[in-house]
């Protein structure tokens, strides 16, 4: 199924001409969340929803413990999960330190088959904008 886009216009206010222009946005259709994830997981492969839950809170558990200690973690298809520094840069070898650490994040880096996924998804006009 092609991913869906609507056309927008956009009046460039911060321009002295204040110029309108057009773009693209993708039509989101919402989240699907873990309740329906693990359902049609438990029905695909057999299992009941409370043993597939239960693996999948597992899973993320462990990724979490193994992130926190510094360790990358791959996930097979999925991708890889790693912690993330944020630093200021210093002028003087003494100042680099803990303190000059800004914040940590989460990079998660998808796998071969989510990176395909993008590489062949197709698109299609949702509506179009009546441009007077």
């Amino acid at each position: 199924m092609p991913i869906k886009y609507r056309k927008n216009k956009i009046v460039l206010n911060f321009l002295e001409d204040k110029p309108e222009v057009y773009k693209i946005q993708q039509i989101n259709y919402g989240t699907i969340g873990l309740d329906k994830l693990v359902a049609e997981i438990a029905h695909a492969e057999g299992v009941n929803e409370t043993q597939t839950l239960s693996v999948i809170t597992a899973l993320v558990n462990r990724v979490a413990h193994y992130v926190e200690l510094g360790y990358g973690v791959r996930v097979g298809d999925l991708g890889s999960f790693k912690l993330q520094m944020n630093s200021k840069c210093t002028t003087k070898i003494e100042k680099a330190d803990a303190s000059t650490i800004r914040r940590f994040r989460v990079n998660f880096r998808p796998g071969k088959k989510l990176q395909d996924v993008a590489k062949t998804v197709t698109v299609s006009d949702y509506q179009s904008l009546d441009v007077d």
